[in-house]
């Protein structure tokens, strides 16, 4: 061995059985420290509860999941070694490498393996970790970023200069020109065609080879035979004097693949880019207020209560409620829109977002992860981990493509062979090129990401792009009722005294007594002055809460415990309302009708669906007659009360498996079972709750509005994926015939394939907006 680094790291793979590294590796690994970093010690301050909130969290069943960040990264085989070699450490539940990101995801049981010694395997085996943050992601997008460019720049010269050069030698085939300056643009050209190939066109070759050693076909592979091919036998007519030469298509070809590739990583990158650059730009300490008292602060240890100073022309650091100042806030990091929004005493305002007028002063509502930054966040890289139903199509599609196309380009080389020896490769190496999928291969994600982006900006959280195709097909759309059609805080509707105590006196009462629970109907006694003198409060579960008060023992709650204590309370009337009781030992005080308003937009939400041809239905747990009510009101198909989580997720299954297509749209939190079956789950949920909810889609500030808009560009995502794919495919269709006809040179063969993946980019863009409904 060549130092103790390369001793231990060898000694590691053959003891834990994993040799077969050495036959998959497609290139040298890096070398290892001279002392490998395999001491705990060295890595136990990834242990620090803080630090590692940033880069990691614990899930409701107690496990951890991490996110790291793999230096030394070099083919697949990597990706093997990581995930085979940290599977077998106990405690381990899950190890997956994101090669394209050089990210390590790992869950793991605390009680039994650390952070620290899942870094410290990692470095043994030879390989950078570090924590994965979005600022270390940005650094990796970049440098990607500088050295695409670079690449494009390289061929853009190169093709200006070949083309110059064949422009003279085309020119001289028809004039005439001396073989010795035919032969010097020759040799300048390859030179300069080779610099290309080998720096530009590196790519192609590489993910070609990987993917072939693999088993595995992709639109790589003939872009690197063509660009291959085409090189060779230029450079053979160059050594020889003799044939003609097509070094301007080489490079005319690498030019305008690599500027379609561009612009659409370019594109699928944008979003990555700008939630990093909202998150990069806020503060790394902030002032909170305790008492009297201000202190600087890390914005890492922010919790929920903290008091937060928030200076003028100073970005918010955390979402919370302003608690005093009057201010105005850019907040186009989350809308686009360029006019900052009025903010005062009551209103929120969200992490990532800027203070432009006025100091504010903000009661953080939870941690920086629990803003709605950091769920925007997630959604971007949960969707770019899960390929779309319809990519995964296109793809199986591309892979049959590539081998149809490889064999129709040997059946054409055979073909003109027999009838013309001279024409066969070049007309074979044209059907080659014009026949590359990348256009077919770019047309679903292309499409998607723009999808997806705009309505993350127009502030629809997109934690799956799949179900964005899900929605264009869905033939059902399904509503919970409480806190999705309704605003979920009751407030009170009516009271009707019974006994002694005056309405006032009852509301303030029962504003005590709810002052001492959790329960939501407590909310709608929160702006009711309490009466002072309870006491031996205690919460009955089902039932209410009791405490005394004038020396009497009073009850708040369901009327059906208010009459096991005073039967002879009078019914309420039977209006779909919720009715509670007040009582005492010895009487009956008062009948109180708390009322579920409806959010503003269900009217022209239902409406809009109804054009679409959807079939709308209501399935709730409110057992009471307010669901059948609200039913009826609203005209849905149908409407089921009274039922459980489970039994939601039963009847959205049955509807699945006769054919439909369901879109379930519920508060995210309860009904999360069903929100999972859906074909498409969108929840309507508070700015607190992101954090929890599963759904496929977020609507934070509950506007209703957001599911018409999620509908109607879904159906113009689909639209678009469709034009692309028709383009895609008629473009070969038609391209490949006259190609193998003869009427296609190579390079105009280069320019159709490119152009062709523009169109579809371009077509694509026609999604990165989209407008309220």
């Amino acid at each position: 061995m060549c130092c103790p680094g390369c001793r231990a790291v060898a000694s590691l793979i053959a003891e834990s059985g994993l040799a077969r590294f050495y036959e998959q590796r497609t290139a040298y690994s890096e070398r290892p420290p001279e002392l490998p970093a395999t001491a705990l010690d060295s890595w136990r301050i990834y242990d620090d509860p803080e630090l590692a909130a940033t880069f990691s969290e614990t899930g409701e069943d107690g496990l951890l999941r991490a996110r790291l960040l793999l230096g030394g990264m070099t083919c697949a085989a990597c990706t093997w070694l990581v995930e085979s070699t940290l599977r077998r450490l106990p405690g381990l539940e899950a190890a997956n490498v994101n090669l394209a990101q050089a990210r390590l995801d790992v869950t793991l049981d605390p009680a039994h393996l650390s952070l620290a010694e899942v870094f410290a395997r990692v470095s043994a085996m030879g390989y950078r970790a570090a924590p994965f943050r979005s600022d270390a992601q940005q650094q990796a997008l970049s440098r990607e970023h500088r050295t695409d460019l670079r690449r494009l720049a390289v061929a853009g010269v190169g093709m200006m200069q070949v083309g110059m050069f064949a422009i003279a030698l085309h020119a001289g085939e028809v004039q005439g020109i001396a073989s010795e300056y035919r032969g010097l643009l020759r040799w300048v050209s390859l030179l300069v065609a080779g610099f290309v190939v080998l720096f530009s066109a590196r790519p192609f070759f590489t993910s070609a080879w990987r993917h072939l050693r693999q088993g595995a076909l992709v639109m790589d592979l003939p872009v690197a035979l063509a660009i291959e091919l085409a090189f060779v036998a230029s450079v053979y007519a160059t050594l020889t004097a003799s044939g003609e030469v097509y070094f301007d298509s080489v490079v005319m070809f690498t030019f305008f693949l690599l500027l379609a590739r561009f612009a659409e990583k370019r594109l699928r990158h944008r979003d990555a880019f700008l939630w990093n650059d909202a998150e990069a730009a806020l503060p790394a300490a902030v002032r909170v207020r305790s008492g009297d008292a201000v202190t600087q602060v890390p914005r890492q240890r922010l919790a929920a209560g903290d008091r937060v100073l928030v200076p003028a022309g100073d970005t918010v650091a955390i979402d919370g409620e302003i608690v005093a100042g009057i201010s105005a806030v850019r907040e186009d990091t989350f809308n686009g829109e360029p006019l900052p929004r009025t903010v005062t005493v009551g209103d929120t305002v969200f992490a990532g977002t800027v203070n432009i007028e006025e100091g504010l002063e903000v009661l953080a509502s939870g941690s920086y992860r629990d803003s709605r930054l950091a769920a925007l966040q997630r959604s971007i890289e949960a969707a770019a981990t899960e390929k779309p139903r319809i990519a995964q199509l296109a793809d199986r599609i591309a892979a049959w493509f590539i081998g149809a196309v490889l064999l129709a380009t040997a059946a054409t080389a055979l073909v003109w062979w027999t009838l013309a020896p001279e024409k066969a490769f070049w007309i074979a190496l044209s059907v080659l090129v014009i026949s590359c999928p990348c256009a077919l291969a770019l047309a679903t994600p292309a499409a998607l990401a723009n999808g997806a982006a705009a309505l993350r900006r127009a502030g629809v959280i997109v934690r799956g792009e799949n179900a964005l195709e899900a929605v264009a097909r869905a033939t059902d759309l399904v509503f919970d009722k409480t806190g999705t059609l309704t605003a979920g805080r009751l407030a009170i509707d009516e009271v009707q005294v019974l006994g002694e105590l005056p309405a006032q006196e009852v509301l303030a009462l029962g504003a005590a007594l709810q002052a001492w629970s959790t329960h939501p109907l407590a909310d709608a006694f929160a702006g009711v002055d309490a009466a002072g003198g309870v006491s031996a409060v205690r919460y009955h579960v089902g039932a209410g809460l009791a405490g005394d008060w004038r020396g009497r023992r009073w009850h708040l709650g369901s009327l059906a415990h208010c009459r096991s204590l005073w039967p002879a309370m009078p019914a309420p009337p039977v209006d779909g309302r919720y009715w509670i009781a007040l009582c005492s030992d010895s009487n009956a005080a008062a009948l109180i009708a708390l009322e579920d308003p409806l959010r503003p937009a269900v009217a022209g939400v239902l409406a809009d669906a109804r054009s679409r041809g959807l079939r709308l239905s209501l399935l709730t747990g409110d057992a009471s007659g307010h669901g059948a009510r609200l039913g009826a009101e609203l005209a849905f198909d149908d409407v089921r009360t009274g039922l459980t989580p489970t039994e939601k997720s039963v009847a959205v299954s049955a509807r699945q498996r006769a054919g439909a297509v369901v879109i379930m749209v519920g508060d995210g939190l309860n009904d999360a079972p069903v929100l999972k079956v859906a074909d498409a789950s969108l929840a309507v949920a508070g700015a607190t709750d992101l954090a929890r909810t599963q759904a496929d889609f977020v609507v934070a500030d509950g506007d209703l509005d957001r599911v018409s808009l999620l509908l109607a560009h879904a159906a113009k995502c689909r639209r678009i994926i469709r034009q692309n794919l028709a383009w895609a495919l008629g473009y070969n269709a038609l391209g490949i015939p006259l190609a193998a006809l003869g009427y296609v040179p190579p390079w105009a063969a280069a320019i159709g394939m490119s152009l062709s993946s523009l169109l579809v980019v371009g077509n694509s863009l026609r999604l990165a907006r989209c407008g309220r409904p």
